[in-house]
């Protein structure tokens, strides 16, 4: 980087707002390895340091080198005002230095998307970054199975791109929010999976309500008509007996479909997703 665009991105640390003049010189001086952080973030709300390093900073020699320069890149990001760190009370949620959370700071957002759209930071409640978070986690094992050898790609859709909208049996309009969209494919195969991730926050009439509405989105036909089959849903529980549970809820509902789901463990998410692509 030359000395001139060094100098382009030190605002002042006093400032909390960044002027649209400001911003653009920032925006044309910026990597595009740091654009990539805040567009990771902006996908999932808040990461860990962690996260982030998993996501992009994955070309280092060693992982002490790419957490070193994760930590750089995110504290140049920090002094930008385009990125903040969540209190350390909240922070607290995962040990160690490499838990900060971060959250995209006004300017960050304004930077990603249009000038006329508004966007403010806050402290989420613990239940929300909980579930962010391990949305995060899920979304990094996703992208591990790259390390099959059947495996060609991985395309993962977060929030709201996730999301389908269809029209119910009585003509209302409806909307399916999965958290995480994905499509792997194989040598072989095409395998497209919605995916929920379950904290043991949402009670079993809530998840067994959610599973009615796949079934609804399964009766449109719309992912039949476009992929010419519907995807599995994973369900994935922190809580062996809660997936179990789960799982035996759904085996004797006559409104589900049995074999539309798989039910499992966060810890188990990894080996059970290499035995549903053999």
């Amino acid at each position: 980087m030359s000395t001139e665009s060094a100098r382009v991105l030190q605002p002042d640390k006093r400032r909390r707002r960044i002027d649209r003049d400001e911003l653009g010189r920032i925006s044309q001086a910026m990597p595009e390895r740091d654009r990539e952080v805040l567009r990771r973030i902006d996908e999932h709300r808040y990461l860990t340091t962690h996260h982030i390093q998993s996501f992009i900073f994955t070309d280092h020699g060693s992982t002490d080198s790419a957490a070193r320069t994760t930590r750089y890149v995110l504290a140049r990001l920090e002094r930008l005002a385009l990125i903040r760190a969540l209190p350390r009370r909240i922070g607290g949620v995962r040990a160690g230095s490499a838990a900060r959370i971060w959250q995209l700071a006004p300017a960050g957002a304004r930077l990603l998307r249009d000038e006329g759209q508004t966007y403010r930071s806050h402290e989420p409640s613990l239940r929300f970054l909980q579930h962010c978070l391990a949305v995060a986690d899920v979304h990094l094992g996703l992208r591990a199975l790259t390390t099959i050898d059947t495996v060609e790609t991985i395309d993962v859709a977060t929030e709201p791109n996730s999301w389908r909208r269809f029209v119910g049996t009585g003509g209302e309009q409806r909307l399916l929010q999965p958290d995480l969209a994905s499509i792997v494919r194989t040598r072989d195969y095409v395998d497209r999976w919605f995916i929920e991730v379950d904290l043991g926050t949402e009670s079993l009439p809530t998840v067994l309500k959610k599973c009615g509405q796949y079934e609804s989105y399964r009766a449109s036909g719309i992912e039949q008509d476009v992929h010419h089959a519907f995807p599995l849903v994973i369900w994935i529980f922190t809580s062996q007996t809660h997936a179990e549970k789960v799982q035996s809820s759904i085996l004797r509902s006559p409104r589900l479909t049995p074999d539309l789901y798989r039910v499992v463990t966060a810890d188990r998410f990894a080996t059970s997703a290499q035995e549903w692509l053999q």
